[in-house]
């Protein structure tokens, strides 16, 4: 009657290659990105860099990189290892879509991923 109606989220695609890179570039700025969790080929992954100890100063020696459930505290590690398939999520083919970003601890702290605008930025369009 009023026209309202629920908003709908718009679903937001990305290379893999894109969102290494924005991982590896905070690294690089003594940043975490924090956790993303993304889709591909009908699959969940949970992917990005945090600090740890968790209360430790934001700085490159206390940063981690997770794929899924192992850690890593080397990048090019990280990257050599963080695969679906055999294939470096930076060499995947097709793109991932990103359903939450901004993952600490449990909670998501952006309402959408495209909250995490660098991550918008790199979005492919639909």
């Amino acid at each position: 009657m009023f026209g309202f109606k629920k908003k709908e989220n718009k679903r937001l695609l990305i290379m893999g290659k894109d969102l290494m890179d924005i991982i590896y570039s905070d690294y690089e700025d003594g940043m975490s990105f924090t956790l993303a969790e993304f889709v591909y080929e009908q699959e969940h992954y949970l992917i990005g860099s945090l600090v740890v100890p968790p209360e430790a100063e934001e700085k490159k020696e206390n940063i981690v990189f997770a794929f899924q459930d192992k850690a890593y505290e080397d990048f090019y590690q990280f990257e050599e290892n963080a695969c679906i398939d055999g294939v470096k999520i930076s060499q995947l083919d097709k793109p991932i879509e990103i359903v939450r970003a901004g993952i600490v601890g449990n909670d998501t702290m952006l309402s959408s991923p495209w909250g995490e605008t660098r991550l918008a930025k790199k979005a492919l369009p639909l």
